[in-house]
């Protein structure tokens, strides 16, 4: 499963030149796919400007805890579970509260995902209670905040993302937990489609699942 860089399916998101990543020990993250790419904390000291709106992790301990590898033959079946044993690690209603400890704010998608050392992480997007869009790294063998930054999103998908959390009851870690009972939850994400629900797929049988704003009703998602 690759990250998207969009969660409700338009959003772009480029990384400001203030971004900064925090590593330790074959952690070091970086997005998969098209997402942006992050700068290293040395390269960005030199780099950051005071208009720059980035923020930092901070190594705890655990951060240095050993990835889960992308194991396999690169056969789909072989990922769905690696990344099913992977996100079992830390479940996901506890990966999301160590990103809002971290970045608080509402989540707009967390997804188990691989970086440029193949090896899994719980990637995050979260709406920051200052209005930004922050992407958090969690390292999912201990907990550890691998690193942050704040994203540009385009203002009208932003701007709808407010608007379906605002008036939903169900947030990400909800919909999780409500999801779990169909197996490892890998993936939550807020999507716009019939007034707003969430999309979360689960492993290691790669099923997706839908869970409204307004309740933990878990039924197959449909792909009109």
């Amino acid at each position: 499963m690759r990250r998207t860089s969009s969660v409700l399916g338009a959003v772009t998101v480029v990384v400001l030149a203030g971004g900064t990543l925090v590593g330790c020990g074959d952690g070091g993250s970086s997005d998969g796919g098209g997402s942006a790419s992050r700068t290293s904390a040395g390269a960005s000291a030199a780099a950051t400007s005071p208009a720059s709106a980035s923020t930092s992790a901070s190594p705890s301990s655990g951060a240095s805890a050993t990835l889960p590898p992308k194991k396999g033959t690169g056969s789909d079946a072989d990922e769905h579970r690696a990344e099913a044993k992977a996100a079992a690690m830390l479940p996901a209603p506890e990966a999301i509260g160590k990103a809002l400890a971290h970045t608080p704010g509402k989540v707009l998608s967390a997804e188990i995902d691989d970086n440029a050392q193949d090896r899994l992480i719980w990637e995050f997007e979260i709406l920051a209670k200052d209005g930004t869009l922050q992407a958090v790294d969690v390292n999912p063998a201990g907990g550890a905040i691998l690193s942050s930054h704040q994203e540009r999103g385009e203002s009208d998908d932003l701007a709808r993302g407010k608007r379906l959390l605002k008036g939903g009851a169900t947030d990400a870690a909800a919909a999780a937990k409500a999801a779990a009972a169909k197996g490892t939850v890998v993936s939550v994400k807020l999507k716009p489609e019939n007034g707003g629900h969430w999309s979360v797929e689960t492993g290691p049988g790669d099923r997706d699942w839908s869970v409204p704003l307004d309740s933990v009703k878990v039924s197959p998602e449909r792909h009109d």
